[in-house]
């Protein structure tokens, strides 16, 4: 029998926005998609970085340029350290609080020759691997690699040299896979040990998702164009007997990784499941899936944002299933920072990515595009410190998410739905946007640059707006109810409120309002929506036919913007 929790609202609130965070990485889940099988021809790496604890802030940086400057180098807080050229190139990141006592952790990248990094996957390889060749304890972790590689390379060929040198001298403190790309090509790179490392070129035509797990499967043992190795990588598992076969190739992550463990194994059979679902059947334990495929359809960026909100829905796994309570899903509440990059051939090299970044946990939280070539970020992404602060971007968006799991049905539905319809909208505004920055670009440079910072600004500073209405708006409804199980005499769930200009961008719809307490008229060919601010009733018009359709709430005026239900505009 389920126990029913009754809570004050504010004291969950509280709790939510004073927990303390733990840095250290609980585990990632990755999305690779190439540019023959994406909706609109682009490159897409993906990431979620996840934590040990439920709050964790992020912030999203630029760091510029430093030209002819010797002596510096790149450290990390257990010892490594690293000289930099004179000469570094100007990156965009997604770090952690500095205050946060385990390293920069700039989590993505892209900067400004067009490459850009997702490092890193946390991999674990088997014991035997380990014993023979150690991880180093200064060597180079995921804290430090997505900053060093950013500031130092420019073609994911020249990263994947300068990890393997780094790795060679210094070692590596840690499992990990790093996706690299650029409007040429895109990579895996995966550490299997203190010193043995592999890297495989992606192919353009296939997908992968996977879990914390090592990916890169059947491979000959020959370097080439399109797979690189250590030097002793195979001599290694040929002498301690690691090397494990499958077709009759040598399976790298079946050689040097640990057997597939559910909480890792299920993320690489969902992804694949929601890709290509006619080529796998029902989860099996133990079962090894196949690294790359073809998808069953054209992959946008929007379905890619959604896998990384996956909670196993429509699956016997599914996660709102009691069984499943605790099953590790790729959606999880401890995700930090989540990013989609996509990097498209017409892009030219200083704006080389649409990056699109939400805060939060995904599953609640919504997905901000802005393009790599920005010279600065908004002021609330630079908020800095692990303490809840209201000011801060990272904030603005977890505490919505904090408490719209408290019951899904009743109050995260109507958060996901708002943030949908918003997403999908922005999606549409970048097809403009991107053909306005190459434009811009051909005139000018600095003009494109000055086009897409101001882009930003615009659309980060809505984005927080709109998420400190919605928080207001969720929190008067728990406080209003006080409990996370409602009961049948408050059946009626959240519904958001939008704003009448943003839902009618959304839809396609244009707006007449007299401003003088006339009726405001949606109009998109022969349908209309009418309504009056203060009044709850909607008249609809469609196929010639006018209904009387009753709205959750009256529409009101906040600030200058008159807000609607998103139920009615859900039927536009």
């Amino acid at each position: 029998m389920k126990k029913k929790l009754r809570v004050s609202a504010i004291a969950m609130a509280l709790a939510l926005v004073f927990s303390t965070s733990t840095v250290s990485s609980l585990a990632c889940s990755a999305v690779y998609v190439g540019k023959d099988v994406s909706a609109d021809g682009s490159t897409i790496i993906a990431r979620s970085e996840d934590q040990a604890s439920g709050a964790c802030n992020k912030m999203f940086l630029v760091v510029d340029r430093v030209e002819n400057v010797k002596g510096r180098t790149h450290d990390d807080i257990q010892g490594f350290s690293y000289p930099l050229p004179a000469t570094t190139y100007k990156y965009t990141m997604v770090p952690d609080a500095s205050d946060a006592g385990d390293g920069v952790y700039a989590g993505a990248a892209t900067n400004e020759y067009g490459l850009s990094i997702s490092a890193t996957v946390s991999a674990y390889p088997r014991p035997e691997v380990e014993k023979v060749d150690p991880f180093v304890e200064d060597g180079l972790r995921e804290a430090a690699v997505t900053g060093l590689l950013a500031a130092t390379c420019k073609t994911p060929r020249e990263a994947i040299k300068k990890l393997g040198e780094i790795y060679k001298k210094y070692g590596s403190g840690e499992g990990n896979v790093i996706l690299l790309a650029n409007k040429d090509e895109a990579w895996i790179f995966e550490v299997y040990s203190g010193h043995l490392w592999a890297a495989k070129k992606l192919a353009t035509d296939k997908v992968a998702v996977f879990g914390n797990m090592f990916m890169i499967d059947e491979v000959e043992p020959v370097q080439s164009e399109d797979f690189i190795f250590q030097e002793d990588l195979f001599k290694m598992a040929a002498k301690h007997k690691w090397t494990v076969k499958t077709n009759g190739k040598i399976n790298l992550a079946a050689s040097f990784g640990e057997k597939p463990e559910d909480e890792s194994n299920m993320r690489t059979w969902m992804g694949h499941k929601i890709l290509s679902p006619n080529t796998v059947g029902d989860y099996a334990t133990g079962h090894r899936y196949p690294f790359l495929y073809t998808p069953s359809h054209k992959v946008s960026v929007l379905e890619v944002m959604d896998i990384l909100r996956s909670r196993f829905e429509g699956t016997k796994l599914d996660a709102s299933l009691p069984k499943n309570k605790y099953l590790r899903v790729i959606g999880v509440e401890e995700q930090a920072q989540i990013h989609a990059i996509q990097i498209k051939d017409s892009y030219p090299q200083e704006i080389g990515a649409l990056q699109w970044l939400a805060f939060g946990n995904a599953e609640h939280s919504v997905f901000i595009p802005n393009f790599s070539g920005i010279t600065d970020t908004y002021s609330a992404y630079k908020v800095d410190g692990t303490k809840y602060n209201p000011k801060g971007a990272y904030w603005k968006y977890k505490r919505i998410c904090g408490l719209a799991k408290q019951n899904r049905s009743f109050f995260g539905k109507g958060v996901k739905d708002y943030w949908n319809l918003y997403e999908t909208s922005l999606y549409d505004q970048m097809q403009d946007a991107e053909k306005t920055m190459i434009k811009y670009y051909r005139e000018s440079p600095e003009k494109a640059k000055k086009y897409v910072t101001d882009l930003h600004m615009k659309l980060a500073a809505k984005g927080c707006r709109d998420a400190d209405h919605l928080y207001n708006e969720l929190l008067f409804f728990v406080m209003d109810r006080d409990t996370i199980e409602p009961s049948i005499k408050q059946s009626k769930p959240f519904v958001a409120g939008i704003t009448v200009s943003d839902a009618a961008a959304a839809k396609g719809y244009t707006v007449s309002d007299s401003g003088k307490g006339e009726p405001v008229v949606l109009t998109k060919g022969a349908d209309k929506y009418t309504f009056t601010v203060g009044e709850k009733k909607c008249y609809v018009t469609k196929n010639g036919k006018t209904s009387e359709v009753k709205m959750r709430f009256a529409p009101k005026v906040e600030k200058g913007e008159i807000y609607i239900p998103m139920n009615i505009v859900a039927s536009m």
